[in-house]
């Protein structure tokens, strides 16, 4: 190889590792606290969950920001959108990420709640459990479908708190000509009205020859 062709390949390497040097780091900016204000704000806890998983689907955040939206969408899932064992994974996934993190005394307290509701609710769910009971615990478990499902097949209705979570997680809708409708039998209830089973609680429509 020439002398020529040698310092022109160093000078191509020479730009390259500079041009890697000099990428920024990964950073949402600005657009980041919008997102997370807005899941903070929103008043359905299911909708708020989708909005910090799309956040978190991103590539573009930093360290800090995805520390962040894990904690945010863990506390979340402790509490309001009632998934116990999700909220337990991204305490944890937050925890490895960022162990100096601010709000890592706070995820430490957090998952250790978590994880003892988790350790509760699966032993509670080997005793012999009414519909509702088992409802409950497969909701706050994070097994949604299930939950929602079986109450369907039963042709029972859920009580007014279940009606409240099943609505706002999208498996109850109103309609006045509703397939499947939510009640069935016993005393008419007003929080019951109008209601059906849609989305993936909906029944599985026929297959057409």
């Amino acid at each position: 190889m020439t002398p020529k062709l040698i310092h022109l390949r160093a000078l191509v390497v020479a730009v390259f590792l500079a041009g890697c040097a000099s990428a920024p780091p990964a950073d949402m900016g600005p657009a980041f606290d919008v997102a997370m204000s807005e899941a903070k704000s929103d008043a359905n806890p299911y909708e708020a969950d989708k909005t910090l998983t799309a956040l978190l689907d991103r590539s573009d955040l930093s360290t800090d920001q995805r520390a962040r939206a894990l904690y945010a969408r863990g506390s979340l899932r402790r509490q309001a959108s009632d998934d116990r064992p999700g909220a337990v994974k991204d305490f944890e996934a937050m925890l490895k990420l960022a162990p100096d993190h601010a709000l890592v005394q706070n995820a430490k307290e957090e998952l250790a709640f978590a994880k003892a509701d988790v350790e509760t609710i699966e032993t509670g769910l080997k005793r012999m459990l009414t519909l509702s009971q088992w409802f409950d615990s497969k909701w706050v478990l994070g097994e949604h479908d299930e939950a929602a499902k079986r109450y369907r097949k039963s042709g029972l209705s859920p009580n007014e708190v279940q009606v409240g979570k099943l609505r706002a997680a999208g498996y109850l809708c109103e309609s006045e000509a509703g397939e499947a409708p939510v009640y069935t039998v016993g005393d008419t209830r007003a929080d019951l009205e109008n209601l059906h089973w849609c989305g993936s609680a909906a029944p599985e429509k026929p297959a057409q020859s």
